[in-house]
């Protein structure tokens, strides 16, 4: 009796995955791995359970990590050039990296103040490979029906498996988290920030700083 049957997707929510070549990841996270641990060492507190280290957010001014940087902007463009968007530029305005210890974990948060946010993993162990988006729709969860098979129309949560050399790019206030790290390796990845180049001298910069300092490297 149905004519036709059609469905529309309104308002859908980006999130890009970026895999980098695998040897070109492997020797780039070789060396961004020997660079965290040197600039954060020895590690300045101990942590509460549920804690985790969050470097200073400066991480791309520093000549270090300048070829990440480079690959973030060029993602973010790319981004940008999917959505059509009309722009002067973007720009990095916030780059740190997470280290996550055994029980370690980060609960659901937005970025405020910028337009795209990311995760590049350094050090993925097995059993802990995952990040977690929210629905962002606030009405969404006033009705949750029993479902045979959760998929991207009827949940509340969408579960990404990670692993090293995989970037991750979605808006900046899409609602995301990393579960519980319960393996007996640290878990290592690096976030940014990315927003249009006009606005990023007075909006932009992380509302608050890092709980791990960088010291200068000692070469």
């Amino acid at each position: 009796m149905f004519a036709n049957t059609s469905v529309q997707e309104f308002f859908p929510t980006p999130v890009w995955t970026v895999d980098l070549q695998p040897t070109f990841a492997e020797t780039m996270n070789r060396q961004l791995l020997a660079d965290i641990m040197r600039m954060t060492s020895p590690r300045p507190m101990e942590l509460e359970m549920g804690g985790f280290w969050q470097t200073e957010t400066d991480m791309h001014t520093r000549p270090e990590f300048a070829q990440l940087t480079s690959l973030l902007q060029k993602a973010c463009k790319a981004a940008l050039e999917f959505l059509q968007i009309d722009h002067r530029g973007v720009s990095i305005t916030a780059c740190w990296a997470n280290i996550g210890p055994t029980g370690g974990l980060h609960s659901a948060h937005t970025h405020p103040n910028n337009y795209f946010s990311g995760v590049y993993y350094v050090q993925i162990p097995a059993g802990a490979e995952s990040i977690d988006f929210f629905d962002p729709r606030p009405a969404a969860v006033a009705m949750m029906a029993r479902t045979r098979q959760l998929n991207r129309f009827n949940g509340n949560r969408m579960s990404v498996k990670v692993q090293p050399g995989r970037l991750m790019i979605f808006p900046s206030w899409l609602l995301h988290g990393v579960p519980m790290n319960r393996t007996n390796q640290e878990r290592v990845s690096i976030a940014f920030n990315a927003m249009f180049t006009d606005f990023t001298e007075v909006m932009s910069p992380p509302l608050k700083p890092g709980n791990l300092p960088f010291r200068s490297p000692s070469r």
